[in-house]
């Protein structure tokens, strides 16, 4: 009988221990980045927004009961882009909007300020020019036919005021001789973010 008491106690001091570590360790601060990734409210679609860093880096600190019991994966910075007009733009990283737990403590924001830079877009009707590879049996009086003649680009409305044409991929004159007509790519100039069409007709004719 005592044996068997003395066994029971044992048990009991182990589970007890046991416990008493489980409840320590969860209850014992720890610390903890957490990546929260940058999202745009409200932005429209005639502007371009270029936003730097895409995360901040959160480092909290909390229990291990309520790191695991907080929803850290949901977790999104809102920034209302609304009220900001065409320019650049440094802005405190707005944490207070998180609506994190009163038990997780912020130690520290990387970075604190949010680079913001918003472009007004714009289109424009550019003339296109045919661009050609070089070729030592170039074909004298000839004459190309583009069409479309004209394309609409796409882009930040400084970056496409200057852009007086737009050119195609360079051309086989010999190849194009020989065919009649291809089909050609256009080269979008730096800044520009589209053209339409994408693609020209380019017609050979004597």
């Amino acid at each position: 009988m005592k044996f068997k008491r003395e066994h029971k106690l044992k048990i009991v001091s182990f589970l007890l221990a046991i416990t008493l570590w489980y409840f320590v360790v969860l209850g014992k601060p720890v610390e903890k980045n957490l990546e929260v990734p940058i999202v745009l409210k409200n932005s429209k679609s005639n502007y371009l927004v270029e936003l730097s860093p895409s995360e901040i880096i959160l480092k909290v600190e909390a229990t291990r009961k309520t790191l695991r019991t907080s929803p850290n994966r949901d977790l999104k910075l809102e920034i209302d882009i609304s009220r900001y007009s065409p320019g650049m733009y440094q802005i405190r990283a707005p944490i207070e909007k998180l609506n994190l737990p009163p038990e997780l403590k912020i130690k520290e924001v990387k970075p604190d300020l949010i680079t913001l830079i918003i472009k007004k877009l714009g289109t424009k009707k550019v003339p296109v020019k045919p661009s050609y590879e070089l070729e030592k049996n170039f074909p004298k009086n000839f004459k190309l036919i583009i069409k479309p003649s004209y394309v609409i680009i796409k882009g930040p409305v400084e970056n496409i005021s200057n852009i007086r044409y737009i050119t195609t991929q360079p051309i086989n004159v010999l190849e194009l001789k020989i065919k009649k007509e291809i089909e050609a790519d256009l080269v979008i100039p730096s800044g520009v973010l589209s053209a339409y069409p994408k693609k020209v007709r380019i017609i050979y004719k004597e």
